[in-house]
């Protein structure tokens, strides 16, 4: 799969098209959930149902992920930066209704949340496992109880080894989620492994600080801190070894957002993407294709990103993009 932004700017026909020339069966779609409910009840559909109709004629099918709660569900927090509802009840309602409308159509999966454990996504919260469950297992009954066949994916963690208050570990975020009922409140484990200026078949540790030593690279922070983080082969095995840990080993991980940045937009935060080529970001992201069919745990994985060069040129997001404008 692929992720691309389709949501009111006309370009689901043409990411369709672009999806399927590349032989992909599944394009994502992140869904930030104060657009579609602005008031209590008060659902609107009219955009994602054009991604849906464009999806169903072409058959390509329909990853949402869902995200930012309205402002009407988060008051006393910090609304400067997104966050979830305060009561989980407001989301299951939407999942819930969500899932009803689209169930039988392409739209074949839904993401609850999005890296959780980073603290501009929880509103500048206490990052907490257990209240991201609270959320996860609403919305995990409420779907299902809507749309048996709708495929149920936890929120991807951001790869991190930032301290609390700002991020927790991923690894330790996920623990805490297992230790939470996440093995009975999910059909897949999403992730976000990202490549940051590594490539995937690299381990991480000190083996990703002697790769980028030996590139030249500018960017040093696998050297730095020799953490897993900086590696999306530790990322992703490292979670599955957790898996296995708490009895979830027979489930797939679901990459729902990976990839190498290039074409440096001059953001310090971004510097990695100054060490990688166009050429490294197409055969890195083939490379970690064929990786993750090899290693046999990996779901669908959805390649960061198609088109954000052409509907957020010069952002951070477009260093992503895999179009040009």
């Amino acid at each position: 799969g692929i992720q691309a932004h389709m949501v009111h700017n006309g370009q689901a026909g043409t990411v369709m098209a672009k999806t399927k020339e590349m032989g992909f069966g599944w394009v994502k779609q992140q869904v930030e959930w104060k657009h579609f409910e602005p008031d209590k009840g008060n659902y609107q559909w009219p955009a994602l149902d054009e991604i849906v109709a464009a999806a169903d004629g072409a058959g390509v099918k329909i990853l949402w992920s869902v995200v930012n709660a309205p402002l009407w569900s988060r008051g006393g927090q910090d609304t400067s930066v997104g966050g979830p509802p305060n009561n989980p009840g407001d989301m299951g309602d939407f999942l819930g209704a969500m899932a009803s409308r689209y169930c039988g159509s392409s739209v074949k999966a839904i993401e609850v949340w999005n890296e959780q454990n980073l603290h501009y996504e929880w509103g500048n919260m206490k990052i907490d496992p257990a209240a991201y469950m609270q959320l996860l297992k609403m919305g995990y009954n409420r779907i299902k109880q809507a749309c048996p066949s709708m495929i149920v994916v936890s929120g991807a963690l951001t790869p991190t080894g930032a301290p609390p208050p700002k991020a927790v570990d991923d690894y330790n975020y996920l623990e805490g989620m297992y230790k939470n009922g996440l093995k009975q409140y999910s059909d897949a484990i999403g992730a976000h492994p990202s490549g940051f200026n590594v490539a995937p078949s690299i381990k991480g540790g000190q083996a990703a600080c002697d790769f980028i030593t030996q590139q030249g690279s500018s960017f040093r922070g696998p050297c730095n801190t020799l953490h897993h983080s900086w590696s999306f082969y530790a990322t992703l095995n490292g979670y599955y070894n957790i898996m296995k840990k708490y009895g979830d080993g027979n489930k797939k991980i679901w990459p729902t957002e990976f990839g190498w940045a290039t074409n440096w937009i001059g953001d310090a935060s971004y510097g990695y993407a100054q060490d990688n080529s166009r050429e490294e970001q197409a055969n890195w992201t083939v490379e970690a294709y064929k990786l993750m069919k090899q290693w046999g745990f990996v779901g669908t994985a959805f390649l960061w990103n198609l088109n954000f060069e052409v509907v957020a040129p010069g952002t951070e997001k477009a260093q992503w993009a895999i179009l040009n404008g």
